[in-house]
């Protein structure tokens, strides 16, 4: 996946400037899963990245929706102070040409201001 969009500073921010974003353009977003919230043993944890327990990644998925249409999927990764947002796509959830390139503006216009 190629990002839509990099970011330099945290990810609970960069969370929030994104569904800002989106939420601004008109769309509806929806968290559908929080990495911060399937780790329920944190002492059995070692972050593949940092090796320790003490982890800074961070996975959001986003479903972003427009009225009827298909719903498109933002993968928000954050590692350290850097996050990404990126689109996934599969050739069996693929959202309209149009929603995807109104998320992507939407982003680069509020975002990037």
């Amino acid at each position: 996946m190629t990002p839509l969009l990099v970011l330099k500073n945290g990810r609970a921010d960069a969370i929030q400037q994104v569904t800002e974003a989106l939420h601004n353009a008109g769309l509806q977003v929806i968290p559908s899963f929080d990495s911060r919230r399937t780790r329920i043993d944190k002492t059995d944890f070692s972050c593949p990245h940092h090796g320790t327990a003490v982890c800074t990644c961070h996975i959001v998925v986003l479903l972003v929706y427009k009225s009827e249409e298909q719903p498109a999927t933002l993968i928000v990764y954050g590692q350290d102070d850097d996050t990404w947002v990126s689109l996934a796509s599969s050739p069996n959830l693929r959202p309209s040409a149009a929603l995807q390139a109104q998320i992507k503006n939407s982003l680069t216009l509020e975002i990037m201001k």
